[in-house]
């Protein structure tokens, strides 16, 4: 990025404005920014006033050039470093540096377009000042990075097909040329697309109850979630227990990321909820915590491996790493484990195809297997349902379903098991 400043009339008599000429990723844009001057007292080489004792405040003019300059390079910085690596357009610059710079709120027509509308949405979400409707809590700043993405896609989506998005263009048509440019142009998969049709719902939601949108074609029916079944993976009981007699004694890193998964695995709790276990949510053997993704208050008996982690840490838990390096860390665990570099396949649809791959299970670890491995082993062993999901805080049967991630054989063991339990009793 280059940033050069320019007097709007080099040549006035009396005091002018100045602007700055903006370069980047061959983007070039005219920026006015607060300050003015007497072009006889502005040195247009040096791009910076004159040091003359006619103009004997130049040191403290000067300074200010130099951080308006910081502050656009720290704009765009921080945009690039929050929106995965892409660059923001020039009308988006433009609104970041009127706040930053020109410390201007935005005007009430720019927000009503879709894509301001939207980059409001983010930025709400990422201060903390947008609230969830359901549980009137402040969005948790890990959940507005999918919505990023959305409002990306949509810029690319623009650029290529060279029409307009707006509020009055999101109907039928913009749904399926859009799916058809996300499956063929991005490569994504099905479950990600349905997850960019939600995002892109729960924006238009917001914006028709504040009466800025009047198109609802987007609460059809057929703008609906595009989706299939995931084939993810679940620990059995075994294989956690191989995780936990692991000698990591001389890696306190993996460690202390094996113990927190181990307490993901023994109480259903999500990355987002047991990373912010504390003393005080832990009451007569019992964890009481209110959920960061849904509001709702769950209670979850202690399990004596999660006390014994516990007492480990002197009644805290482990120090915590981001969750992506916790990912990361556990599949350096999981090639550990003689029973994870089993080769298994997974079939999903992306680019509009069936697409098999093989992997070794421990390429697919996360920090929400842990959650999976408690619901589908507590359902193996009997507990029922309505317990389980009480634990895991899910309202559906349908939702708590997707969670029990159990093979047709495993089912087919499963009904014999109880096959067996009721011919005994009969047997009795």
């Amino acid at each position: 990025m280059t940033i050069s400043f320019y007097l709007t009339r080099p040549k006035a008599l009396t005091y002018t404005s100045i602007f700055a000429r903006i370069s980047y990723n061959g983007y070039r844009i005219k920026f006015y920014i607060p300050e003015q001057i007497n072009p006889k007292f502005w040195n247009p080489k040096i791009q910076r006033a004159k040091q003359t004792a006619k103009f004997r405040q130049y040191p403290e003019f000067n300074a200010r050039l130099d951080d308006i300059r910081d502050d656009i390079k720290n704009v765009f910085r921080r945009w690039v470093n929050d929106n995965d690596g892409n660059i923001p357009d020039p009308e988006t610059l433009k609104q970041l540096l009127n706040k930053v710079v020109r410390k201007l709120k935005p005007k009430m027509e720019a927000i009503h377009s879709l894509l301001a509308y939207f980059e409001d949405f983010n930025a709400r979400s990422k201060n903390g000042t947008r609230i969830n409707p359901k549980t009137k809590k402040a969005i948790v700043n890990n959940t507005s990075k999918g919505f990023i993405s959305t409002l990306n896609h949509i810029k690319a989506f623009q650029k290529t097909s060279k029409r307009k998005i707006d509020f009055n263009t999101i109907d039928l048509e913009f749904y399926n040329d859009y799916i058809k440019y996300l499956t063929n142009n991005a490569d994504l998969s099905v479950n990600t697309i349905g997850n960019h049709i939600k995002y892109i719902k729960t924006v238009l939601n917001e914006a028709t109850e504040k009466g800025i949108n009047k198109n609802l074609a987007f609460r059809s029916r057929y703008f609906a979630k595009p989706g299939e079944e995931a084939e993810s993976i679940y620990l059995t009981e075994t294989e956690i227990e191989e995780l936990e007699e692991l000698d990591l004694s001389r890696d306190s890193k993996l460690e202390r990321v094996r113990d927190l998964f181990l307490i993901g695995c023994y109480t259903g709790l999500r990355y987002s909820d047991y990373s912010i276990l504390k003393p005080e949510h832990i009451k007569g053997g019992f964890i009481e915590i209110t959920q960061i993704k849904t509001g709702g208050k769950i209670v979850i008996p202690i399990h004596d491996k999660v006390r014994k982690i516990i007492e480990k840490y002197d009644g805290k838990l482990p120090s915590l790493i981001s969750n992506q390096k916790t990912n990361d860390y556990l599949k350096e665990l999981g090639k550990r484990l003689p029973s994870l570099n089993e080769k298994i396949s997974r079939t999903s649809t992306k680019g509009g195809l069936k697409v098999t791959k093989n992997f070794k299970k421990w390429e697919l670890l996360s920090s929400h297997t842990g959650r999976r491995s408690f619901a589908t082993n507590e359902y193996l062993a009997g507990t029922p349902s309505i317990t389980i999901k009480a634990i895991t805080g899910h309202k559906t049967e349908e939702a708590f379903l997707r969670y029990i991630k159990l093979t047709p054989n495993e089912h087919a063991i499963l009904l014999k098991q109880h096959w067996d339990k009721r011919n005994k009793l009969k047997a009795v």
